[in-house]
């Protein structure tokens, strides 16, 4: 009987996050999927109490807004795969970040795209860069500098 106080005290001592990392190390992923839907539902449906069985309405509920966020999803890697394929033989400007935390412009023309990690990148003269690193499409004009305002032509 101990060993059951032992296991209970381990289920009602984990917290959200022990758990989130338990299950990104098991699966190597720290999202479900529709795979992983599916296994929650067939094992709620095995274990549910026969007499107060699964409101069908709920099941429904629960499946379309679970196909709903797949299609969302679906949408945007397409959407991004499509804008990244379209930037390929224009210049643009791409910012890094360095540890110190200036920014560095490189400007360049983007010769292809890929995924990488799961992330969409492109590919300027050589080199990768994240598709959400790019600041414009095209060169970034150059700062001026501070001009003292004089009052006069100024809006």
């Amino acid at each position: 009987m101990s060993g059951m106080n032992d296991y209970m005290m381990n289920i009602s001592g984990s917290t959200a996050t022990s758990a989130s990392s338990l299950t990104t190390q098991a699966t190597g992923k720290s999202y479900l999927d529709m795979d992983d839907f599916f296994k929650l539902l067939a094992s709620e449906l095995q274990n549910q109490d026969m007499t107060n069985p699964m409101d069908t309405s709920e099941f429904m509920s629960q499946l379309t807004l679970m196909s709903t966020m797949q299609a969302i999803t679906d949408i945007t890697n397409v959407s991004l795969i499509s804008y990244a394929a379209s930037l390929v033989g224009k210049d643009v400007t791409v910012g890094q970040v360095s540890s110190s935390g200036t920014i560095t412009e490189i400007y360049g023309t983007v010769t292809g795209t890929g995924m990488y990690a799961g992330q969409q990148v492109v590919f300027v003269d050589g080199k990768s860069y994240a598709l959400s690193s790019i600041m414009a499409v095209g060169k970034l004009p150059d700062k001026e500098p501070e001009a003292a305002s004089t009052g006069e032509g100024d809006l």
